[in-house]
C-alpha cells in the first residue's frame, strides 16, 4: 500500500513540473512577441517620420530647419531648400530668404540681397514684407531714409490687416513724423490694431484719452483700454492700469488690486512699477513697512538706470536698512545717481566727504558736490556750500559768497540760513550793515 502511494507522490511532481516549464515557456513567448512588436512600432514610426520629411515640400523642409521642427536648426539648410521654393515662385520662402540675409542667420549678414528679396515678396503682394519695407524706410536703415514711401508700404500692408502696418501707421500720425500730425487719423489706425490685439495700439488710445489727444477725455476709456493690454500680460499697460486702481482714477479705487498690477509689471522689468513697489514697501503704504523689500526692488530699478532709486538704495546701504551696510556700495549708488543729476545724491555726497564718518574726509570734493546741488537749487547744499565760505572750510573764507548762498537757501524757507543771515546783515558781513532786515531775518528763522 505505501508502495502506490509512493508511485503516485512521483507521478504529481512530474505533473507539477511540468506545468512550470510549459508556463516560463509561455511567458519566454509573450515577451518575445512584446519585444517584436514594440520594435516592430518603432521601426514603423520611424519610417513614418523619415517618409514624412522625405515626402515634405522644400518649404515645409525649409521651415522644419529654419525652427528646429522634428530636425536640428540649421539655418544653412534652411536657405537651401527656401531657395529651392524660393525658384518656384512660393512667396513665404522668398520673404524667409529676406529674413535670413537681413538678420545673417546661418549666412554673412547682407542688407542689399535682403531688400532685394523683402521687395520681391512685396510685389507679389506679401504684407510682412510690405511692413518690412516700411520700416526699412521710415528708419533709413539701408536705403536713404524716406518717409512717403515707408507710409506707402505700411498702407500696402496695413489693406491687408497687417497689424503692425497699422500700429505705425497710427503712431506716424500720432507723432507727425512724415505727415502732418493728425489725432484723428492716428485714432482710426491704432483702433484698428487694438481689435487686433496689439497692446501698444491699446496703451496709445488709453493715454489718448487721459491726455484728450483728438478725442474727448475720457478715464473709463482709458482704463478699459489700459485693462486690454494688460490682461496680455503688457508691463506698460499693467503699470498704468495699476496707477488708475491707485489713484481711483475712471473707476473705483482699489489699492490691493492696483499693487498686484504694480508687482506684476515690476517682475517685468518696468522701472517705474518697480520704483513704486519699493516706495510701497518703504513707506508702508497700504501694508506693513518691509525695508528688505524695498531694498529689493530700489535695486531692480536702479540698475536700469532710475536715478531716484540710485539714491534711495544708496541711502539704504549707508543706513543698513532692509540690506547689510556696505558704504562702499552706499558711495557707488549715490556716485551712479549724481552723474545723472540727482541733486540728493549729490549732496549725500558732499555730505559724506565732509562728515568723513563712512570714508575719509575730503573737504575739495564735498565742496564739489555742495557746488553741483546747489547750482541745481537744494537748499540743504546751498546752505553747507554757504558755511564753507562762511568758515573757510575747504576754500579761501569768503563773506560775500557765504551771504549769496545763504540767501539762495533762505528764500526756498531754510530757517537756519535765515537766522545767520540775519546775523551777517547786523554785523556787516558780505552784506551791507542793515539792523532791522537782520533783526526782521533772526525772526524769521525763529517762526
Amino acid at each position: 500500500m505505501i508502495h502506490y502511494i509512493f508511485i503516485i507522490l512521483i507521478i504529481i511532481c512530474v505533473i507539477c513540473i511540468a506545468f512550470v516549464v510549459y508556463d516560463i515557456g509561455i511567458r519566454k513567448f509573450r515577451i518575445s512577441n512584446h519585444i517584436n512588436h514594440a520594435s516592430s512600432a518603432i521601426n514603423s514610426n520611424n519610417e513614418v517620420e523619415v517618409d514624412f520629411i522625405e515626402s515634405s515640400t522644400p518649404m515645409d523642409k525649409g521651415l522644419m530647419h529654419f525652427k528646429g521642427d522634428g530636425v536640428p536648426q540649421n539655418y544653412k539648410k534652411a536657405k537651401e531648400f527656401f531657395e529651392k521654393a524660393a525658384s518656384g515662385g512660393h512667396v513665404q520662402a522668398i520673404l524667409y530668404l529676406a529674413i535670413i540675409f537681413y538678420e545673417g542667420l546661418g549666412v554673412e549678414q547682407d542688407d542689399s540681397k535682403a531688400l532685394a528679396y523683402f521687395e520681391e515678396a512685396a510685389k507679389k503682394g506679401n504684407a510682412k514684407a510690405m511692413f518690412a519695407l516700411g520700416r526699412i524706410y521710415i528708419t533709413g536703415h539701408v536705403v536713404k531714409q524716406n518717409y512717403d514711401t515707408a507710409r506707402e508700404y505700411f498702407e500696402s500692408s496695413a489693406r491687408q490687416g497687417e497689424v503692425e502696418a497699422l500700429l505705425n501707421l497710427g503712431m506716424m500720425y500720432y507723432e507727425g513724423v512724415g505727415v502732418t500730425q493728425d489725432y484723428s487719423k492716428a485714432r482710426v489706425y491704432l483702433e484698428q490694431a487694438a481689435q487686433k490685439g496689439a497692446a501698444e495700439a491699446q496703451n496709445n488710445l488709453a493715454y489718448m484719452y487721459v491726455r484728450a489727444k483728438g478725442v474727448e477725455k475720457d478715464l473709463e476709456k482709458a482704463r478699459e483700454y489700459y485693462s486690454f493690454s494688460a490682461r496680455q500680460g503688457n508691463k506698460q499697460g499693467e503699470y498704468q492700469l495699476a496707477l488708475m486702481y491707485w489713484n481711483g482714477d475712471g473707476g473705483e479705487q482699489d489699492r490691493p488690486k492696483a499693487r498686484g498690477y504694480f508687482e506684476k509689471a515690476a517682475y517685468q522689468g518696468e522701472v517705474e512699477a518697480q520704483f513704486f513697489m519699493a516706495n510701497i514697501y518703504y513707506h508702508g503704504q497700504e501694508m506693513a513697512v518691509d525695508y528688505k523689500r524695498a531694498a529689493y526692488f530700489y535695486e531692480k530699478a536702479a540698475r536700469q538706470g532710475h536715478v531716484q532709486a540710485q539714491n534711495m538704495i544708496g541711502y539704504m546701504y549707508s543706513e543698513g536698512q532692509g540690506v547689510s551696510k556696505d558704504y562702499k556700495l552706499a558711495i557707488y549708488w549715490y556716485e551712479q545717481a549724481a552723474n545723472c543729476g540727482d541733486v540728493q545724491a549729490q549732496y549725500s555726497l558732499g555730505y559724506v566727504y565732509l562728515a568723513g564718518q563712512i570714508i575719509k574726509i575730503d573737504l575739495v570734493r564735498a565742496f564739489e558736490y555742495f557746488q553741483t546741488a546747489a547750482e541745481n537749487g537744494y537748499d540743504l547744499a546751498q546752505f553747507n556750500l554757504a558755511i564753507m565760505y562762511y568758515k573757510g572750510d575747504g576754500v579761501p573764507q569768503d563773506f560775500l559768497k557765504a551771504a549769496f548762498w545763504f540767501e539762495k537757501a533762505e528764500a526756498q524757507g531754510h530757517k537756519k540760513s535765515s537766522f545767520i543771515l540775519g546775523k551777517m546783515y547786523l554785523e556787516g558781513q558780505g552784506v551791507s550793515h542793515n539792523h532791522d532786515k537782520g533783526m526782521a531775518l533772526i525772526a524769521k528763522s525763529e517762526g
